[in-house]
């Protein structure tokens, strides 16, 4: 399998160039100085050059500068004259304006990362990540995406003669806070939100969601670029939950619910239909015939389940915060009266 090497870009270049112990014969063209001592001129063809096969793609990720994108043009320039197949991608808003740097610099290249590595594997090839060149901080998130999507990261100083490699990462990462509240983060990530209405949506969830958003000057919300990577490495999972339909009635009630209250039925549904089939029983308590109540225990809201070959079937949501009718469900509810009914699926 062919690989596509990604490579983050930095301005190495540009200084090597003055430097007597790099360029001894003082080249002044950076076309010819790459060409003559490649491994000395750029840090970044100083990896490449050990990692990259015949074949490969290659990617280069630079910042959103003038010097950036010269390095990354001359570097294509370079390896495309030895016959990779070559791209060249700006990283928007990377730059040295602080501000940008943070809301919106490191967000752009983690989306773009993510979108780089879904685009080689869906070509059939084998992502890697070098990470050698760039901003420090564009380094710790190339490595922090490539982590999250089981992709090796690669770095190389130029005074080192080997290559440092940090496999694809066999640990499992826990992606139920996304999955529970992933109205809201897609909410968020649909378009810029001003921080009044996203602080007001805070309020209702757990104080974790908060840890992966942050707030801009220009007055909006963001996810933060931890957050951005988390989101990124989610919807690259496999999606194993379980299908899952509301009834009539229990669609209403969604549909009437205020956003804390909403939110909070949407993270048990998820929560609902995540594992395999009967998972969810372990954590529910038969109310009559096939129907249950999840979950149990002390909680507010309440969802009465039934499942089949085909999913799981919602017939009614009801907590305590409707003493009445959740205690009419729990005497009364019957699996039967419901046949017939226009279920509607959860995306």
């Amino acid at each position: 399998m062919s690989q596509c090497l990604i490579s983050t870009v930095g301005t190495s270049l540009l200084g090597n160039i003055k430097n007597p112990q790099r360029n001894p014969d003082a080249i002044t063209d950076f076309g010819k100085f790459l060409a003559a001592r490649p491994q000395d001129a750029s840090a970044e063809a100083n990896a490449i050059t050990r990692l990259a096969a015949p074949g490969d793609t290659l990617v280069f990720l630079h910042s959103d500068t003038e010097d950036g994108e010269r390095c990354a043009a001359l570097l294509a320039e370079y390896f495309a004259a030895l016959g990779h197949p070559v791209r060249r991608e700006r990283i928007a808003g990377l730059s040295y304006h602080e501000k940008g740097f943070v809301s919106h610099g490191l967000r752009s290249l983690v989306r773009l990362l993510a979108g780089e590595i879904r685009t080689a594997r869906r070509a059939g090839q084998q992502p890697l990540l070098n990470a050698t060149g760039g901003f420090k901080a564009e380094i710790a998130y190339a490595t922090a995406v490539g982590l999250m999507f089981g992709v090796p990261v690669c770095y190389i100083h130029e005074r080192f003669g080997d290559v440092v490699t940090l496999p694809a990462s066999p640990v499992g990462w826990d992606y139920s806070l996304i999955a529970w509240h992933r109205d809201f983060f897609d909410w968020l990530d649909e378009e810029p939100r001003p921080t009044v209405r996203v602080q007001e949506r805070l309020a209702a969830l757990p104080d974790s969601v908060a840890l992966l958003v942050e707030d801009a000057p220009d007055g909006f919300s963001y996810l933060s670029p931890l957050g951005e990577a988390y989101l990124e490495a989610f919807r690259g999972q496999p999606d194993l939950r379980r299908p899952l339909r509301l009834s009539p009635s229990a669609l209403r009630t969604l549909d009437t619910l205020d956003f804390s209250t909403r939110s909070a039925y949407l993270g048990l549904l998820e929560r609902l239909r995540h594992g395999g089939p009967g998972d969810w029983q372990r954590s529910s308590e038969l109310v009559r015939g096939d129907v249950y109540k999840f979950p149990k225990g002390r909680s507010v809201q309440r969802a009465f389940v039934r499942e089949d070959e085909d999913g799981l079937w919602v017939l009614e949501l009801c907590g305590h915060e409707d003493e009445r009718r959740y205690q009419s469900l729990i005497q009364g509810i019957r699996a039967q009266a419901y046949d017939g009914a226009n279920f509607t699926a959860l995306p």
